[in-house]
């Protein structure tokens, strides 16, 4: 893949529309603001706020089906995908095979937070063990992994658990507009581990996270207190990564491995719930033979020997699958 065009251009008003861009010679207008946030109000003054315009060519991406699978919670499509990444708003649009993104972060961050580098072809080559997998390669063509910051991947995941996509999106929706910063009217940064340890039980309950929320703010004081590198993981092993992950309280099998697929790289990883339990046993049932009490780890293990190295993408769309 490579950039063949990158305009950069002055933050606007988000109630402006985007235009389509035509070819290297567009024209874009630059314009500054300035976010000031009063009464949780926004007033925009001249500053030196700057955003880019990326058209990045690409091969083997969906961004639809990337971001609408299930593994972030912060992306909602108008005409275009708006996200939050790194305390950055990032809107985005495919449109055949070129990727626009408009943000102020750096193309490379952009590129490595969507995982434009990854070889999807030797993925597909290693997961596509039977006609089972090689169907949902081809249907959803594209999706890749999404590199997420580990500390919003973890909090995110533990707001996940026994609960629904709608609820866990509107439950960290509430979160950061409560403890995050406002960057543009209507969008907040993810809440930093400072902010959160110095919030109260009582604070959270806006956020409707029921018995979520003092493992959160547990979690919260022991990062921010630097009782937990949460960070380390990434030089750790899978297993290793895993042992460390679950000593945390609220932080089972399942939601260390999200953490450690989707934030960490750990591709071996292979994250089991409801979903995945149900698909795995209609397509693989016949090979577990264990106790019930531990389907979900012996269909992990399986996943490991059968997919490789890689089944962490084959788990996703089996997820995606499943999910639709």
């Amino acid at each position: 893949m490579q950039e063949d065009f990158h305009e950069e251009r002055g933050n606007r008003m988000p109630e402006l529309q985007f235009k389509e861009y035509q070819g290297k010679g567009a024209v874009v207008n630059r314009i500054k603001i300035n976010i000031n946030i009063n009464n949780n109000r926004n007033v925009f003054h001249p500053c030196d706020i700057s955003l880019s315009v990326y058209r990045i060519k690409i091969n083997d991406f969906n961004l639809d089906h990337s971001l609408s699978c299930g593994q972030v919670f912060r992306w909602e499509k108008k005409d275009w995908w708006i996200g939050i990444v790194k305390g950055a708003i990032v809107r985005a649009k495919q449109i055949d095979r070129e990727l626009i993104v408009e943000s102020s972060l750096d193309k490379e961050l952009i590129i490595d937070y969507f995982r434009l580098d990854d070889d999807l072809e030797q993925i597909y080559a290693f997961i596509s063990r039977d006609e089972k997998i090689a169907s949902l390669v081809n249907k959803y063509r594209g999706l890749r992994l999404i590199r997420q910051d580990p500390w919003e991947c973890l909090v995110s995941y533990m707001c996940s658990s026994n609960n629904t996509i709608r609820n866990i999106t509107n439950s960290i929706r509430r979160m950061c507009e409560c403890f995050g910063n406002e960057i543009e009217k209507g969008y907040y940064s993810f809440p930093t581990p400072d902010a959160l340890s110095d919030a109260r039980l009582c604070d959270m309950s806006h956020c409707r996270l029921g018995f979520r929320a003092p493992r959160i703010l547990k979690l919260a004081n022991i990062v921010a207190n630097r009782e937990f590198d949460l960070y380390r993981i990434k030089d750790l092993s899978y297993r290793k990564g895993r042992e460390e992950l679950v000593k945390i309280e609220g932080v089972g099998n399942k939601i260390a491995d999200c953490v450690l697929l989707f934030a960490f790289g750990k591709l071996e990883s292979f994250p089991v719930d409801t979903h995945i339990e149900q698909i795995m046993e209609r397509y693989y049932g016949p090979s577990f033979k264990g106790p019930k009490s531990k389907k979900r780890d012996e269909m992990a293990e399986f996943a490991r020997s059968y997919f490789g190295k890689y089944c962490g993408y084959a788990q996703e769309y089996l997820y995606m699958e499943d999910i639709k």
